[in-house]
């Protein structure tokens, strides 16, 4: 993927394959986040007992071009395997296959894994080698959110069904989840809390290179502040991959989210009216002259020396009723950052203007400043 010029923001769909097995010598299912399994299928009993065969899903109907990108043509796809659930059997190795595709025909430079089809043909070119029995439309159909009706393949419905792909889902509103879902056919819970729904976006997933995250205990006293604050200018430094943004846009807060590095955030924040901002945060403040009615701190990398040059920078965008809150308060506390005392030396030195509330539990800690 490097070598293609794909960048760790843009893995995409490859990232279902590395690990390349959780238990390899035990039979497993490899499936995609918008599959529901309803009922077993007839296999399963055999599969479990880890004598059933490499079985791989099929898609007989869709243009070979938009399912397998820069490889159609260039390996048998009479099978017409896709890549949305694989049955496994024990011991059974499958990436030495797709590494050797790969070798023989790469990449083509410019690779994007999250819109680009390659990864289709590669996974279907390496585990029809492997002799992969498929596993019909008929069994398992598409219910993709953007067609009026489910998708049984070139042979129709017939067979036991035991599980729906629900394409677009993450994107878009699927009608045919909420119809399954509502005639029993389909478990679906009840929508869980508003944080929670953002839980993916923490340091760690699918899209988007891995950062830090804040403590959840601490996003929580944050969000309940952010609720006084909608409508009005706040400003996030720290965005990593967007969950406490998501948290903050959730209250109706009219914010500018802040990063050295875009580690997706932009991507996983699309539609919610965030400024997702890549720049540094001293030459962003310095740049800036807007104020801020409410200011959120998470920055890594808080020795005394930046915290010296940052402070005024932050004082002076700060609105003349605002709040300010600084996470990694206590950060020196914990051996491995024992020499970042940037905030240690903000609170003993630099607040004499705020009302403050510190919260030393959970670490590594964050004060709340409100200007008297």
């Amino acid at each position: 993927l490097h070598a293609a010029g794909c960048d760790a923001d843009h893995f995409g769909y490859w990232w279902k394959w590395f690990p390349e097995r959780v238990r390899p010598e035990a039979p497993e299912w490899v499936l995609d986040g918008d599959m529901v399994v309803t009922a077993a299928p007839e296999w399963f009993d055999v599969w479990k007992q880890g004598t059933d065969r490499l079985r791989v899903t099929q898609e007989d109907r869709f243009p070979l071009e938009a399912l397998y990108g820069e490889y159609v043509g260039q390996f048998d796809h009479r099978a017409r395997l896709y890549s949305g659930l694989i049955s496994l059997p024990p011991g059974l190795r499958y990436l030495p296959e797709m590494m050797a595709f790969l070798e023989r025909r790469p990449l083509h430079p410019g690779h994007d894994g999250c819109q680009n089809m390659s990864e289709q043909g590669v996974v279907a070119a390496a585990f029809g080698r492997l002799g992969a029995a498929p596993i019909p439309l008929s069994e398992f159909p598409f219910a993709r959110a953007f067609e009026d009706a489910l998708d049984f393949g070139v042979k129709g419905p017939g067979r036991p069904v035991w599980g729906y792909h629900f394409g677009f889902a993450f994107r878009r509103d699927n009608a045919h989840f909420r119809r399954l879902s509502e005639s029993g056919v389909v478990f679906s819970q009840a929508e869980p809390a508003r944080d929670e729904r953002f839980a993916w976006l923490r340091n760690f997933g699918q899209w988007g290179r891995p950062g830090w995250s804040m403590e959840p205990e601490c996003a929580r006293r944050i969000g309940a502040l952010a609720a006084g604050f909608a409508g009005r200018p706040t400003l996030e430094i720290g965005t990593s991959r967007g969950h406490l943004a998501a948290i903050l846009a959730s209250r109706g807060c009219r914010l500018t989210t802040l990063d050295a590095e875009d580690r997706g955030a932009r991507r996983n924040l699309d539609g919610l009216g965030v400024d997702v901002v890549v720049s540094d945060a001293e030459e962003f403040l310095a740049d800036g002259g807007r104020r801020y009615d409410f200011i959120v701190v998470d920055l890594h990398g808080n020795r005394k020396a930046r915290w010296r040059r940052l402070w005024p920078l932050l004082e002076a965008c700060l609105a003349p009723e605002g709040t300010m809150v600084l996470y990694n308060s206590h950060l020196w506390k914990i051996e491995e950052f024992k020499a970042e005392t940037g905030l240690r030396w903000v609170m003993r030195h630099c607040l004499a203007g705020f009302a403050t509330e510190v919260f030393e539990e959970p670490a590594p800690g964050m004060v709340v400043c409100r200007r008297k």
